[in-house]
Order: structure tokens, then sequence, then C-alpha cells
């Protein structure tokens, strides 16, 4: 009989169990809701290059949840005329604050190539290569390669077009002031060119 009346006050310990049950799971997904708490940022959908024109219409508007992070990126709204990156971005990243600049990049030329040699697949927008010109001694005949620019910085790697599909990749470099240089003679002397890569500051 004692074992009856035990029995007998369960169901109101089974009430009392479930409702603290409940309340916990309720309480849980208030909290969890609360932190989906998303704001807009720029992303960029492709790699972008240390010295990219940045236009808000170029890039994406994405809801990000980046809680305290989130002051240290570019929201939609917030990118000023005339910026420019100083590092890479990689392709979905939203654009962080740091690495955008109003200055203008005097440090730096722009120069497109096409190199003698096929490209290295690794060869992307933000990867670190170094020019090897050859130079042009007599017909088909080369010298021994020398360096013409060390670790300059992949801006675009573009498909040949039209009539000129046949032939190889164009490159066009971002190159600091006092290799640019060397850089034009070797090409202005024919000089055979190859790119190698030595390192990728994408995310760096």
């Amino acid at each position: 009989m004692f074992g009856k009346k035990i029995l007998g006050n369960n169901p109101l310990q089974l009430l009392v169990s479930s409702l603290v049950i409940a309340g916990s799971v309720v309480g849980a997904w208030f909290f969890i809701e609360s932190q989906k708490i998303t704001e807009v940022y720029l992303v960029t959908d492709k790699d972008l290059a240390s010295g990219t024109p940045l236009l808000e219409s170029d890039l994406k508007s994405v809801d990000l949840a980046l809680f305290t992070l989130g002051k240290s990126y570019l929201q939609s709204g917030q990118l000023t005329q005339g910026s420019y990156l100083i590092r890479a971005v990689s392709a979905g990243e939203a654009i962080p604050k740091a690495s955008v600049t109003n200055q203008q990049l005097d440090d730096f030329s722009n120069v497109v190539l096409t190199p003698s040699v096929e490209l290295s697949s690794s060869i992307a927008p933000g990867t670190k290569v170094s020019v090897w010109a050859s130079p042009a001694l007599d017909y088909q005949s080369f010298g021994e390669p020398a360096i013409a620019a060390l670790d300059v910085e992949v801006v675009e790697v573009r498909e040949p077009e039209g009539s000129f599909a046949s032939g190889g990749k164009a490159v066009e470099l971002r190159v600091p002031i006092n290799a640019v240089q060397s850089l034009l003679r070797a090409i202005a002397n024919g000089d055979a060119i190859a790119l190698t890569a030595s390192s990728v500051s994408l995310g760096n």
C-alpha cells in the first residue's frame, strides 16, 4: 500500500517535470533565434587582387551574422568612391575594412604581357609570381633566364580572343614602379618570358 501512495504522486511530478523540460526547450529556442541577427555586408563572388578598384555594383550584398566581427567588414552603403584594395580578397569573402583605401596607389603600375611558356594552373588572380626573361640571341635561340621582376601580383589572367584565340593567355600584373623598367625592356627586346608562382596572397 505504501508503494501505491508513492505511485499516486507521480502524475503531479510528471506534470512539473514536463513543464520544466518544455520551458527549457522554449528558452533554448528563443536564445538561438536571438543570436540569428543578420546584417547586409559586401561580398565578392570572384578573386580580387590588391590594387583592384572597388565599386559596390561589382559586389554582392549578402545577409550575414558576423556578430562582434561585423564592425570590421564593409556593409552595404559604406563603400566610398575611389576605393581600392590593398590586399587580395578571395571569392566568397566579405570585404574587410582594413583591406580598402581611398589613397591612390602610386607605388605600383599594371603591366600586361603574354608569357612565352604556358601558364601553370596554380597561377590565378592574387598569386604572387616571379617573371623570368631569357634574352633573344637569334631566331628561336635564347640565352640564360634571369629575373625581370620578383614577387609581383597577378591581377587578371585573360583568355585569348578573336584572331588571337590560338595564342597564349595574357596576364595583367601589378608591378612595383622600380621593376617596371626591366620588365618593359624584356618585352620590347622580344625576350622569352615565363612566370613561376612564388606564393598565393589571397586571404593573407
